[in-house]
């Protein structure tokens, strides 16, 4: 009797002698989540993001576990920081709380669009993608926001990363064909920059020895294809540049 009891106890200390209450208490934050969220797509409806990014919070807090619409991570306007996950006793439920905190975030990611708030719209789809890698909204979402923020090459990666996942996303193809010339001539100027800066830090250093990177000359071997230096006195080339000028008037 003494071993039945102390299982009991287990039992009930390790959530296992309620499981009815437990199915239905999950049973129930679920549906109070999708009602929240129902009531956020009507809000996004009539054009009221700010109550719709509220409402998928309180979705969000549903489906964590909670009953109170404040989070202690939440802000007044609807932002967040917690975990999306939520304790069960079984790998399926986790998947179906997972799922709709992924469309939650993926939802409010939409309000931050149209409220301009793309840093948050970038926090909230890559939330989103790290429960479902494969969530089309969630990166043409960031893909937007990322743009708005000067990211073109996330935006890029995003689109097409949307373009793979549904092919006949006319968005995404139109999105990726505008910016990929765009991003190649961003990281041409990129490589401009840099060399402008290497150049600059060497004639820095060499100004130190009265010598600057126009001394050295990079000549190809066309036998090899390997390059070597060669060093070109100053006065030299400045005694050519002035013959080569006065044939030219000739």
């Amino acid at each position: 009797m003494v071993d039945l009891v102390e299982l009991d106890a287990r039992a009930a200390r390790d959530g296992d002698g309620d499981g009815d209450d437990g199915d239905a208490d999950a049973r129930r934050r679920a549906a109070d989540a999708e009602a929240r969220k129902r009531e956020g797509n009507a809000a996004f409806a009539d054009g009221r993001y700010a109550d719709a990014a509220r409402a998928y919070t309180a979705a969000l807090t549903r489906a964590r576990g909670r009953d109170d619409d404040d989070d202690d991570d939440d802000d007044d306007d609807g932002r967040d920081g917690g975990d999306d996950g939520a304790t069960a006793r079984d790998g399926t439920r986790t998947r179906a709380v997972d799922a709709r905190a992924a469309t939650y975030r993926a939802n409010r990611a939409a309000c931050w669009l149209k409220l301009e708030r793309y840093e948050d719209a970038v926090k909230d789809c890559d939330a989103a993608l790290a429960i479902d890698a494969t969530y089309v909204k969630a990166y043409a979402r960031r893909a937007t926001a990322r743009e708005a923020l000067g990211d073109v090459e996330g935006a890029l990666e995003d689109w097409e990363q949307t373009a793979t996942l549904a092919p006949r996303d006319a968005a995404a193809r139109a999105a990726t064909k505008r910016l990929t010339p765009v991003v190649a001539a961003r990281r041409e100027e990129m490589k401009r920059e840099m060399v402008d800066k290497m150049k600059d830090l060497g004639n820095s250093l060499l100004g130190n020895f009265g010598l600057s990177l126009d001394n050295f000359k990079a000549e190809k071997d066309a036998k090899t294809g390997s390059y070597s230096i060669r060093f070109v006195d100053g006065e030299k080339r400045a005694t050519t540049a002035v013959e080569d000028d006065t044939d030219d008037e000739d």
